[in-house]
């Protein structure tokens, strides 16, 4: 009788402990779940995505600086490089010391001519013809003209064989020639004839058909030989 009170005791006790393990999984939650109940859940601080202003700043990686090229023409303010300048000065010098060099020829040709202004007591001779007309060919190009027409103006009729040198030299420019050859037909008789003679020799020459003409015309033409 005792042993069957007693076994009704501890299934009664047991039956109440079921009842208080269901009652509290019930309230807190599945426990396979992580024990995460109803509360918990509550307390819990969410855990979503943090707001931009409350991310850490990073800051950026710089861009590389390109150092300055020393070859560089010209610098960001404008200002010519140092090498830039001197190959300026450099062509600067080479141009002054050009200018300087033809206008020594020019003045080496005029004072030239301004020894032969006076008629001279000697006969003007071959070396002063090719003298005159070597200082002639040293002239730049673009200066010989000027050159000449001071010339033709300041050497006297007993002088002008002095520009024979220039008026035989059929290498010169054909108005230079020309120049010469018609500055002697508008001297004496007795100067150009002999000059027009010597052009008549040659049939090359750019002025040969005048010089034959004006001899023709005046009769003074050589005789022809049969």
């Amino acid at each position: 009788m005792k042993k069957g009170i007693t076994a009704a005791i501890v299934a009664a006790v047991i039956a109440v402990a079921v009842v208080c393990v269901v009652s509290r999984s019930g309230e807190h939650g599945d426990v396979a779940d992580g024990g995460t109940g109803p509360q918990q859940a509550e307390d819990r601080p969410r855990q979503g995505r943090p707001h931009p202003a409350a991310r850490p700043v990073v800051p950026s990686r710089p861009a590389p600086v390109r150092a300055k090229s020393v070859e560089a023409e010209v610098s960001p303010g404008g200002e010519t490089s140092p090498e830039t300048e001197m190959e300026e000065e450099s062509d600067s010098e080479e141009e002054n010391r050009r200018e300087r060099e033809e206008e020594a020829r020019v003045e080496d040709f005029d004072s030239l001519t301004d020894k032969w202004m006076e008629p001279s007591k000697e006969p003007v001779s071959m070396k002063d013809v090719d003298e005159f007309a070597a200082k002639f060919r040293l002239i730049p190009k673009e200066r010989q003209e000027e050159c000449l027409h001071r010339a033709l103006n300041l050497v006297p009729d007993e002088n002008v064989m002095l520009l024979a040198g220039i008026l035989m030299d059929k290498s010169q420019d054909a108005e230079l020639v020309e120049l010469v050859f018609n500055d002697v037909l508008n001297r004496s008789d007795d100067v150009k004839k002999p000059i027009l003679q010597q052009i008549f020799k040659d049939k090359e020459h750019p002025c040969w058909a005048d010089a034959a003409w004006v001899l023709d015309m005046t009769g003074e033409a050589p005789e022809k030989k049969n």
